[in-house]
């Protein structure tokens, strides 16, 4: 497929049958990547607040470069694979839930995390999230950001945990896969919810 070049975008290609065919200036995605690049290409339905923008012919997010191989992305050397869930929560403004999985938002909040792109100004060492009044941040980003560093506004993050067996593990295979992806900050929430869970289990 010749590549289709976006206004201000780097060219846009399908990969190459061999490798001589590569041209560097060129971008080679995938079909998911493709399909949302399109989108993003669009400017119309797409957040460039907490998902990606483009800069100078670079892809970001927040203030980190990133970089797109087939429909995978790697963000500070990270690699996630590019689930249509994944792209759905990075390009769009309003990720339609039919499409995103727990696991997709897990990845998404790591992503979130490792870049500040949740945080005033992309600063790292700021405690103060980025302020919206969208569909995005209420439904998907403030969680996340109260997820990891507690209730927006209230300062540092209490661990409460919920008393239903059935919540606690719904909570605990959702931080599960939070971990499974590299969420190192999540280890006081588990003890607590395997120690309730333990306790609720003498109890019967």
């Amino acid at each position: 497929m010749p590549a289709i070049t976006f206004p201000q975008l780097q060219a846009i290609a399908a990969p190459p049958e061999k490798s001589e065919d590569l041209d560097a200036s060129g971008l080679f995605i995938g079909p998911v990547a493709e399909q949302y690049l399109r989108q993003f290409a669009s400017q119309q339905v797409v957040d460039k607040t907490f998902g990606i923008y483009d800069k100078d012919g670079k892809f970001y997010i927040s203030d980190r470069p990133i970089e797109i191989d087939g429909d995978n992305i790697t963000v500070k050397g990270t690699e996630y694979t590019g689930t249509p869930g994944l792209w759905e929560l990075l390009i769009m403004k309003e990720p339609d839930r039919n499409i995103y999985t727990d696991n997709d938002r897990a990845e998404y909040a790591e992503i979130l995390k490792q870049t500040s792109a949740m945080k005033h100004g992309n600063n790292p060492a700021s405690n103060k999230p980025k302020s919206s009044k969208g569909y995005k941040y209420k439904v998907i980003i403030k969680p996340i950001w109260e997820d990891l560093y507690g209730t927006v506004g209230r300062g540092l993050k209490t661990v409460i945990i919920p008393s239903s067996p059935d919540a606690l593990v719904d909570r605990l295979q959702l931080l599960l896969a939070s971990k499974a992806v590299g969420n190192t900050g999540l280890r006081n929430e588990l003890v607590s919810i395997c120690d309730e869970l333990l306790r609720q289990k003498g109890n019967d």
